[in-house]
Order: structure tokens, then sequence, then C-alpha cells
């Protein structure tokens, strides 16, 4: 199960997950995600993994295509920092 925490600031979003990103959270997370481009197509989003206890690969493929959009994603945890990491070093290639 998912749970989505939206905080806004002006232009500003935070994303603070919590539970599983898998199954049908992903399609949830990524609704809401698109609704708030929907919304405001220039907005800054940063998404919170603290909480995040497993993100199976179809989460991790909706967080790729969510930094390829210009999400930024931070938090702690082993595996989320792991995740993180994966996120960043691929949007650093050319």
């Amino acid at each position: 199960m998912l749970r989505i925490i939206t905080e806004q600031y002006g232009n500003t979003y935070r994303l603070e997950l919590h539970g599983t990103v898998g199954g049908e959270g992903i399609g949830v997370l990524e609704r809401h995600w698109l609704s708030i481009l929907d919304k405001s197509p220039s907005a800054l989003i940063t998404v919170g993994l603290s909480n995040v206890e497993f993100t199976d690969l179809h989460g991790e493929q909706l967080f790729q295509r969510m930094a390829e959009r210009g999400v930024a994603f931070d938090g702690t945890g082993c595996m989320n920092r792991y995740v993180i990491e994966k996120l960043t070093a691929v949007s650093r290639l050319p």
C-alpha cells in the first residue's frame, strides 16, 4: 500500500511517499504526478523516499520517467539511497 502526502508552496511540490511503491500504487503515483503537471507544467517537484519500505521494478521505472521530466528525489535508508543514486547517475548521462 502506498500513501502520498503532498505539500505545495507556490509552484513547488513535495510528495512524501509512505509504504510500498509497487502494484496499484504505481498507477496512483503516476496519475497524481501527472495531474500536478497538468495544472502547473512548470512545477518543481521533489519526491521524498525516506518512508518507502520497498520499490519494485515498475516503481523504479516510474521514478526514472519522473526523473527524466525533472523530478528530484531525496531520502534516507540504504535501499532508498541506492535507488536515488541510480536515478542520479542516469540523469547525468549525456
